[in-house]
């Protein structure tokens, strides 16, 4: 088994609301309906560099590409994958002598809670089942093309990327939430009782979460979505869920809770536009520098402006003469 992609513009079609839609030229329009999206503080993006991929955690492409789950019979890798994801847990845990847990420990984090431990995996490159997204679309189209170029291809959905968008209020995540919250007490949470939830949205608007343990996710203004299954990428299990939904409450008490069939929102950029939109978020100030801020370039340019300011400083001056006149 291989982590799918999409083989053109119409299978996106079908998956996410105008999946189908490709943009090749008309990028300020487009930048105009960004910062409309903005202005309604309720939407959620996430950039990606190839049209054709589907939306895999890390955790997916690590257990599938690794054939993890021909350990179990089917019926068991549901389990066999959480197991998986809580042993990792735990050997962050454990690391190093658990410098981890004395990091979050000391930053008053309940020691039983998972999810600022999956944060903190996430940013170093460990596995999760966590996908990142972000409240701000220019970073997500930053993440789209970073240290991307436009190599033409004969298959078309290779000459593009996309920009995913959802919003927060959609009668779904509520239901998610109240699964989650019955779960989250007395602000710990093991990652047996997170997997109950098949997807959820985990946002450092909610401080008790956690998530917010290194710098980078304030300039990123990220959060993340999770994705319990172990084979089905994010908008694969959201389609799952909606066919659920539909045997058990109908179309109509669906639309009454605002329950849509599509997660994701879908706009495919053409490859030749990446110099110009990276421009654009230049002029924005949205570049590699503020994204992944040094703190090693923050000493020196500390110490570079405030040494010129004490050199500038007007004093007062004497009528005595210098003392190397005297």
């Amino acid at each position: 088994m291989k982590t799918e992609e999409y083989g053109n513009f119409e299978e996106k079609g079908d998956i996410f609301h105008n999946g189908g839609v490709k943009i090749c030229f008309n990028v300020d329009q487009m930048f105009d309906l960004l910062e409309n999206l903005i202005k309604r503080e309720d939407f959620i993006f996430r950039g990606c560099p190839e049209a054709k991929y589907k939306i895999y955690n890390s955790a997916q492409r690590y257990y599938i590409g690794n054939e993890l789950y021909k350990q179990v019979k089917a019926e068991d890798m549901n389990k066999h994958y959480t197991e998986f994801i809580s042993n990792l847990i735990e050997e962050c845990k454990n690391w190093n002598n658990s410098t981890v847990s004395n990091l979050l420990l000391n930053s008053g984090i309940n020691g039983n809670n998972c999810i600022p431990y999956l944060s903190f995996m996430q940013h170093y490159g460990v596995p999760t089942p966590l996908i990142d997204f972000t409240y701000d679309p220019y970073v997500a189209l930053f993440f789209a093309i970073d240290g991307e170029t436009y190599k033409p291809s004969d298959v078309e959905i290779d000459n593009y990327f996309s920009l995913y968008y959802t919003f927060q209020s959609m009668g779904a995540f509520a239901g998610w939430q109240a699964t989650f919250d019955e779960k989250f007490k007395n602000n710990a949470l093991t990652y047996d009782e997170l997997s109950y939830n098949e997807m959820q949205i985990l946002t450092p608007k909610r401080a008790e979460l956690g998530i917010i343990n290194n710098t980078n996710i304030i300039n990123q203004k990220g959060l993340f979505f999770y994705n319990n299954d172990p084979t089905l990428p994010l908008e694969e299990n959201y389609l799952e869920f909606i066919q659920y939904l539909k045997k058990e409450m109908g179309e109509d008490k669906m639309k009454e809770f605002a329950i849509t069939e599509t997660l994701l929102n879908c706009i495919n950029f053409h490859k030749s536009l990446i110099p110009y939109i990276k421009k654009k978020l230049d002029d924005l100030g949205i570049t590699r520098e503020y994204i992944y801020p040094d703190f090693y370039r923050m000493k020196d340019k500390a110490l570079t402006s405030a040494s010129i300011k004490a050199l500038n400083t007007l004093v007062h001056v004497s009528d005595e003469k210098p003392f190397w006149e005297v």
